[in-house]
Formats: C-alpha cells, sequence, structure tokens
C-alpha cells in the first residue's frame, strides 16, 4: 500500500494566503505612519458686499435701471501642521461653498498681489488683516504654519448665510490634500 503525506490543494492555498496576508499586514504596520498634516480653521469671518449702481441717462441698456452687484469676502484663519518625517510642499489653498441648493462654488484664496488689493480695494476690512498663509513653500517636518486666506464668492449675504458647508483645502504636492470643515457635519 501506499501512503499518501501529501497536503491538500485547498489547504496549500489557504495556508498561502494567510501567509500573504499576514506579511502584507506586517509590512504596513511597521511602515505606516499616519498623516503627514493635519491642520484648522481658526476662525472664518464673512463680509457682505452690496452695492447698486445706476446706468444713468447717457449709457445704453436699461436707461437708469441700477446694476446690482452682491459679493462675499471671507477671511479664514488656517493653522497648518506637518507630521511627517519629510519635507511638503504647500502648493495652493481653496475653497469650496455648498449653496442652499447644493451647488458648489470653488474659489482660490487670494495670493501675493491680490492678497493686498483686497485691503486696498476694500479698506473697511483693513482692520482684519494679519499675515498671509503662505504658499508654494516647503514645510519642515514638524512645522507649523499659520496664516490668512481669503476667498471671493459672487453671491449674495442670504446665499451665504444659507450655505450649507463651507470646506478650505490646502493642496500639497505629491501627498493627499488637506481638507478643513468648517461647518459640523460637512465631511466628507
Amino acid at each position: 500500500m501506499e501512503e499518501r503525506s501529501a497536503i491538500h490543494p485547498l489547504v496549500a492555498v489557504v495556508g498561502a494566503i494567510v501567509i500573504a496576508v499576514g506579511l502584507v499586514g506586517t509590512y504596513v504596520w511597521v511602515t505606516w505612519t499616519g498623516p503627514v498634516h493635519k491642520g484648522e480653521v481658526v476662525s472664518v469671518s464673512a463680509y457682505p458686499i452690496h452695492r447698486e449702481l445706476s446706468t444713468g441717462g447717457g449709457l445704453g441698456g436699461l436707461q437708469g435701471g441700477p446694476n446690482v452687484f452682491d459679493e462675499v469676502i471671507v477671511l479664514a484663519d488656517v493653522k497648518i501642521t506637518s507630521t511627517t518625517k519629510l519635507p511638503l510642499f504647500l502648493h495652493e489653498v481653496s475653497a469650496d461653498e455648498t449653496l442652499g441648493n447644493g451647488d458648489v462654488i470653488e474659489c482660490l484664496a487670494a495670493s501675493g498681489d491680490d492678497y493686498k488689493k483686497v485691503f486696498i480695494a476694500y479698506p473697511e476690512l483693513a482692520a482684519q488683516r494679519k499675515e498671509p498663509l503662505p504658499r508654494g513653500i516647503t514645510m519642515t517636518p514638524g512645522q507649523v504654519v499659520e496664516g490668512q486666506a481669503i476667498f471671493h464668492y459672487p453671491i449674495t449675504k442670504q446665499a451665504w448665510d444659507g450655505r450649507r458647508a463651507f470646506d478650505i483645502t490646502v493642496g500639497f504636492v505629491n501627498q493627499k490634500s488637506l481638507v478643513l470643515h468648517t461647518m459640523p457635519g460637512s465631511s466628507e
């Protein structure tokens, strides 16, 4: 009689899968560093602007009818912390506002000269001016960066007050973007 000492093929396949999953799990557990950044929105202030300009009698179009311009300037103080052991390149900052009807408006934060021009165009905001959140910088491991981001939305104050969400996105090169939710229940 012949003795069978071979392992059943199904047992061999299951054993190989268990070993492979164990090795991958061990690798992930040993090399996982967690998120590479964290952040918070310290404050958000909105400044609605409503203007009515008369077209006058000498202009084409509706004679003497008002042109109405509504907009909201949003100032957000943001704090970002690098939690990785490698440098992070902070690229850009934007914000998405979800209106009450579900429409989403995206806006890039004012930077450079545009940041300065906001306070020239709207001198009533000068008292709120702070250091801008820097862009195009390399954050060193553990570095904390703080600053102000300014966003412009061509909407009415009522649309701003009725928003469903206002989320600030900090974009990094070769890393996942950091999304900061400013309203409860507005997570992805």
